[in-house]
């Protein structure tokens, strides 16, 4: 049993890291920009999301079809504006979830910035990685789908939220 909770613990792993600028922008938006890529299906109000893709540890651009291997590191990279600032410093939060194709969870953490809570500059704001390693697989799934969501904590309107799929080669 013990087992079972450490392969599922090593299922996804999920490290994260943000930076971030301000822009008002009050309109709900959905991705209609060429610059997000890989089925990246996000939704922001008050924030404006300029880019989304996913990357490999490596530097390299996911393929658009998602596949990758067990064990590779997919990083999403969102580059963003609008947060609100308050002495130079942006306070965000958020969190990822990551599902099977059955709807089994196997991963959430609802707190990614907590060990950014005395919040970071406003410059360095503007690019927010999360990352996903699916690994320890003992049941194959169509597919894994990734849903995360990062809000302003100075400005509650200000949020983004979405999800993308990935599949194993």
């Amino acid at each position: 049993m013990g087992r079972f909770f450490l392969s599922l613990f090593f299922i996804t792993t999920l490290l994260s890291s943000c930076e971030v600028t301000v822009k008002k922008n009050d309109d709900k938006e959905k991705n209609t920009d060429s610059k997000i890529r890989n089925g990246i299906v996000v939704t922001s109000k008050g924030i404006k999301v300029e880019q989304a893709f996913l990357l490999f540890e490596d530097g390299t651009l996911v393929p658009d079809d998602n596949l990758i291997r067990v064990n590779q590191k997919v990083i999403l990279r969102l580059i963003v504006s609008g947060w609100k600032e308050k002495e130079g410093k942006v306070f965000v939060s958020g969190g990822e979830m990551v599902e099977t194709s059955e709807g089994d969870v196997l991963f959430g953490d609802k707190n990614l910035f907590k060990d950014f809570s005395d919040g970071i500059t406003s410059r360095d704001a503007e690019y927010i990685s999360m990352n996903v390693v699916i690994s320890g697989v003992t049941k194959l799934f169509d597919y894994y789908k990734v849903s995360f969501q990062v809000k302003d904590d100075l400005a509650t309107d200000n949020k983004l939220e979405g999800h993308y799929k990935l599949y194993l080669k």
